[in-house]
Order: structure tokens, then sequence, then C-alpha cells
């Protein structure tokens, strides 16, 4: 017994040390070099447990070591900068000043209606009567397409998700819902840019979409004030095939040089916006993947008013573990105000939770 005791101590304190240096060459590499996106899919609370776990267990020992105390402090401060929690929470307030009130909803709605129920996928986006939608994958996923037989296949339509970056496989085909949006969304304004669709009740006075094909911009006149909506889905970091083939390593790469080209792209025209502006959709990123730092620095996560400790939106085989959606106004901005937000159920229509924000946005008063 004793000496099982033994093996076990020696083994959480190799362990221990190894995570340490896996979490110094984590905090150094995420986010610039695209191999380290392996470690893409560990949930930011993981970044935190586990070195919990090696100090608890140093702890109770009869014979602690403060070297292998000091090794688990140290994992844990480091592993608390990955970790997604929401520890601060803002009140939701309504502003004193004169300002529109505005329902926004955002949603990755995982290939629109493919293989689902149309009435019932129609009645979610329905439910929140929502002034604003910034939805996503208006598009179907048929990496078979050739031998597809549930749907019939137009090969014109049939698309590569980005031809920023060569090497993507043409497996998504176009779709044509628009008659049915008009009905649905009488009196809205629409904009629809390949696998982005904007729906406004104010108008719409520019909309098109980046050259990364990851994410549109649409200026939306609300009430005199033109505030611009980046409506964004980044590419998935990472391709779920064989993980020893020489292909995901190629599509590992690829994605990580298409995603630069996006992020590069949207916090480019954040620098030269003049506009008041949302950002919210699908990254495809948590926090430890390093490429949200500096837009979660400069801008508030709305997520902050919502009583989410820790917040979970995508799914994967049942298990909520990530969060991947983000709704974002910059810090700074006086005339954008966050009165509410909040994650709803997908309701088995999608991978990603919908995600809705109540803004408060100053009115523009005419000179007296």
């Amino acid at each position: 017994m004793h000496k099982i005791s033994k093996f076990l101590r020696i083994v959480t304190r190799i362990f221990s040390l190894i995570w340490l240096v896996f979490i110094v060459f984590h905090f150094l590499l995420t986010g610039k070099v695209y191999l380290w996106n392996l470690f893409g899919n560990i949930p930011t609370f993981f970044f935190v447990i586990i070195p919990v776990v090696f100090l608890i267990l140093e702890g109770f020992r009869r014979k602690r070591k403060v070297f292998h105390i000091v090794v688990a402090v140290f994992a844990l401060i480091l592993g608390a900068t990955q970790f997604d929690v929401n520890l601060v929470q803002l009140k939701n307030t309504v502003p004193s000043e004169h300002c529109s009130k505005i329902k926004v909803f955002s949603w990755n709605t995982y290939c629109w209606d493919f293989h689902k129920d149309k009435e019932h996928f129609y009645q979610v986006l329905k439910k929140e009567n929502a002034d604003i939608y910034l939805l996503q994958e208006y598009l179907y996923f048929l990496p078979n397409w050739r031998t597809e037989q549930d749907i019939k296949v137009d090969p014109s339509k049939i698309f590569k998700i980005c031809t920023s970056v060569p090497g993507f496989a043409s497996e998504y085909m176009a779709i044509d819902d628009l008659q049915r949006l008009k009905r649905e969304f009488l009196g809205y304004n629409i904009a629809i840019h390949h696998q982005f669709v904007t729906l406004s009740r104010y108008p719409i006075r520019h909309s098109h979409m980046d050259s990364s094909e990851q994410y549109s911009v649409n200026d939306i006149d609300i009430n005199c004030r033109l505030v611009r909506f980046f409506n964004v889905h980044m590419l998935l970091h990472i391709e779920p095939v064989n993980i020893f083939t020489p292909y995901f390593y190629r599509a590992l790469q690829r994605r990580f040089v298409a995603r630069r080209i996006g992020f590069n792209n949207l916090n480019d025209d954040l620098k030269d916006n003049n506009y008041d502006y949302v950002i919210a959709g699908d990254f495809n990123s948590t926090k430890a993947l390093g490429v949200l730092n500096g837009l979660l620095k400069d801008h508030i996560d709305a997520v902050k008013y919502s009583n989410e400790l820790i917040p979970l939106n995508f799914e994967w085989f049942g298990v909520r573990f990530w969060r991947f959606d983000y709704f974002l106004v910059h810090k700074s901005n006086q005339n954008i105000k966050i009165g509410s937000f909040k994650s709803i159920e997908h309701e088995g229509l999608s991978e990603h939770n919908p995600e809705v924000a109540v803004l408060y946005i100053k009115d523009l008063l005419p000179l007296e």
C-alpha cells in the first residue's frame, strides 16, 4: 500500500510539472502557432480545475513540498487568464437620456433548415420578436453532394466556404429562402451575403461581406443614427477528421491562415471605423485560443449583463463545455448601452444557442 501511495505521489507531481510546462507554452504560443490550435478544444475551465486538483492533492499530503505547491499555484495563476468566467456581473440599467430600445438576435443556425422541421425553425426565429437579426450559416453542408439522395442538388450552387486561402473543398450549397423570409418577417429589411443574413426593422443603408468571407458589415439607420453591425462567423479552427493523416495538419494550417485573415480584416475595419458599432456572432474561438484577446480587451462582453457564471453556448454531442459566440460593444462608446443579455435554448435546431441582447441606442435629437 505504501509503495502504491508513493508511486501515485510521484506520478501526480510529475504531471503537475508537465501541466505547468504545457500552460507556459500555451500562454506563449496560443493564437500564434497553427499546431497549437490542436489544444483549442480544451474547455477553458480545465485550465483552472486541473491545477486546483494538483494543489489540493499536495495540500493534503503529510510531507508537503513547497516547490510543488508553488508549481500548482503558478499553473493556477496562468490558467486563470484562460478561464472564461463571468465573475463581475454588471447591472441592467435603463439610460436616462432619450434612447431607442432595440432587441438584437444573433444565431449560428447550423445549416439553416437543413434536415429540420421548417415550421419549428421559423417559430424559434420569430419567438423573440427581435428588431435586428444577425444570422449565420444560411446554407446547406453537403460534403457528398454528388451522391446526395435526400435533396435536389444544383451543382452551380455548390461553393467553397472560403476562397481567400486555397485548398478548401466545394461542399456547401447556396440556398434561396428569400420569399419565406419576406413572408415571415413582413416589413423587415433583408440583406443576404452568402451564409450571412441580416434582418432589420430599420433601414439597411449599406451591406457587404468582407473579402475573408467570415463576416458581413451592415450599416443600419436607427432613428437617424447609423449603427454598423458586424455579423460574424469565423471558420472553425480544426477539421473533424482523422488526426493521424497528413490532411488533418494541412487543414489545420489552412484554417489558421484563413482565420488570421478574417480576424486581421475585422480588427482593421474596427480601427478605420467612424460609426457606432456592434459585433456579434460565432467566432469559433474560446478565450483560450488567443485570437480574441484584443477584442475582449477593448470591448464590453455582453455576457457580463447576464446571470451566467460560466457562459457555455456551444454543444457537441449533447455536451456543453464551450463558448464560441460573443456579443461585443466598444468600451468607450457612449451612444450604445447594453440593457440585458441572455442565451436561449436552441431547441435541437443547432449546436449553438441563440443570443439575445437589448440595446439602448442614443437618439440623434434635432437641433432646436
